[in-house]
């Protein structure tokens, strides 16, 4: 089969830009809008300043939306550039953990997604898809597109952004896995035991030691249950500088943190697409670090689940872990109080 012929790009620069600078940069990103359909257009930022944008050729504007800046620049930039600033005072949030630098985030919802990536400190890529199908595809293309510029530009180690495709997934208990799952009920839950079994069995059946390490379900932002691995031997390294009941606690507390850091990438990711009625301005959030990842998954307006992984390699599978809790989730039905 031939392959999919590139799509149209430009490039639109900034008048410091130059060839010797950025020339092998900018063609590698040149490269990933043309063979990635879903991305409208993608941001080079260096110590904050926008450098570059390339963009599809075919796209359609964004002035509904996002206003008339009278550039098409600083129109393109601009929701990649609100999405990086959220994320700084984000990952002031994550340092706590001892998971490592946020190096990755993916911001969607069924009508859009912004991804935004650090390359090295001080250079930060973003992407945008207006496409309900090309976030995916804009994630995978830019996590191998980081990968490239760290490796081949500037000589560093790959961090592996979205994890290790080769990585095998998880077993859980239902598989035949052996889990020290704990499950604690939190305010939100009904005091009813077939309704706290259900849930039970479905967090025995989602998470395990290898991927989907941790998960919690919430209501109106009121804990229905979490559920971890964490006092597993195979993770006891991961425990060496924070404790098992600090890190639960942490998790906890971050998950009502990010509730006024959510507006703001709401506010991002609506300068790129509308929020559907009825619908979350926000569906899914993933949260990149060093050591894993954290994923928030909407199930509607008022419930989300929070997962956490702490290996590299299974954020990937993580992610798809959590994903269908979520939708089992989506069944299971609280009886009235």
């Amino acid at each position: 089969m031939a392959a999919p012929a590139p799509h149209g790009t430009q490039t639109l620069t900034e008048h410091h830009w130059a060839p010797e600078r950025h020339g092998r940069i900018t063609s590698l990103c040149d490269e990933a809008v043309a063979s990635t359909p879903g991305i409208r257009s993608l941001s080079h930022f260096g110590n904050g300043i926008l450098d570059f944008v390339v963009c599809r050729t075919d796209r359609r504007p964004l002035g509904a939306l996002i206003g008339d800046l009278g550039d098409e620049r600083d129109e393109e930039s601009l929701p990649g550039s609100r999405l990086l600033l959220s994320t700084q005072d984000i990952g002031v949030l994550l340092q706590p953990l001892g998971t490592g630098e946020l190096m990755r985030t993916v911001v969607a919802n069924g009508e859009g997604c912004l991804w935004g990536g650090r390359v090295k400190p001080g250079e930060y890529l973003a992407a945008v898809t207006d496409t309900a199908d090309g976030a995916d595809a804009m994630d995978a293309s830019m996590n191998a597109l980081v990968t490239r510029i760290r490796t081949e530009v500037h000589r560093l180690s790959d961090e592996l952004p979205g994890g290790n495709p080769a990585a095998k997934p998880g077993l859980s208990a239902v598989d035949g896995g052996r889990i020290p799952l704990r499950v604690d009920f939190g305010t939100a839950a009904t005091p009813d035991p077939a309704y706290e079994e259900r849930l039970r069995a479905l967090w025995l059946g989602h998470v395990n030691t290898t991927d989907l390490q941790y998960a919690a379900y919430y209501r109106d932002w009121t804990l229905v249950c979490a559920g971890d691995v964490f006092e597993s031997d195979d993770l006891g390294p991961k425990f060496l500088s924070v404790s098992v009941r600090t890190r639960r606690t942490a998790y906890r507390e971050l998950s009502r943190s990010l509730r006024g850091h959510l507006i703001r990438l709401s506010d991002a990711l609506g300068l790129v697409t509308p929020v559907r009625a009825g619908r979350p301005a926000v569906e899914r959030l993933v949260l990149d670090v060093q050591e894993g990842a954290i994923y928030l998954v909407w199930t509607s307006a008022r419930e989300f689940l929070v997962g956490v992984t702490l290996d590299q390699t299974q954020v990937a599978n993580a992610d798809a872990q959590l994903q269908r809790l979520a939708g089992a989730v989506r069944g299971v039905t609280a009886p009235p109080r």
